[in-house]
């Protein structure tokens, strides 16, 4: 009996030891969206839902496609620099007024990414098992959430009431670079004659 009374402190001590064991989910993250990438993404807002492919070819160079609500489905919005273009199987034409909030609020996440694609890690804290950035935009705070292996899980911007959430994230290689930017395929490319292009068939 007396050797089990002198046993019983001790059992906390070795508890508190194996808590303190195990590892903290706080510190850096792989910053998994510094290059190119593609992901199905889903945008809630208090009262809408849309679905979408988001593909990012570089710095200020997205695309994205619709898939729901029906009204845009096939609707692409291709972003370059500071230009924005919408088409519809090749048909190009200004961005519908259905668009307008969603070419808004992905754009704010777009802004997001690329302020900090020069990083390869990044500063992150744990909230339920995930690894959380934040950071601020222009409009306001907004949070990015990742798994533990860098795959983006969720972007949070408060100030427009808006979540985006990922699925089927993969990295992406269907972009072509040039010493200026990287230019997605959908972009119409003018290049230089080369010399076989200006001859004549024969």
């Amino acid at each position: 009996m007396k050797r089990m009374l002198a046993i019983l402190p001790v059992l906390p001590l070795f508890l508190l030891a194996g808590c303190s064991s195990v590892p903290s989910l706080s510190g850096k993250t792989v910053n998994r969206m510094a290059g190119a990438f593609t992901s199905e993404i889903t945008v809630t807002t208090a009262d809408s839902e849309s679905r979408a492919v988001l593909t990012r070819y570089g710095t200020e160079s997205w695309s994205v496609c619709f898939t729901e609500p029906p009204a845009l489905d096939g609707v692409q919005l291709d972003f370059l620099d500071a230009e924005v273009r919408a088409s519809y199987k090749g048909l190009e034409f200004s961005v519908p007024q259905s668009a307008q909030a969603l070419r808004t609020e992905i754009g704010e996440l777009m802004t997001a990414v690329d302020s900090f694609a020069s990083q390869t890690e990044l500063d992150t804290h744990a909230s339920d098992d995930l690894f959380v950035c934040e950071g601020e935009l222009e409009v306001g705070s907004y949070t990015l959430a990742f798994a533990q292996d860098g795959t983006p899980v969720q972007f949070s911007l408060p100030a427009y009431g808006v979540v985006i959430g990922f699925e089927q994230f993969a990295d992406d290689a269907g972009a072509v670079t040039t010493e200026s930017t990287t230019i997605p395929k959908t972009y119409p490319v003018t290049d230089a004659p080369t010399e076989e292009s200006t001859e004549a068939p024969t």
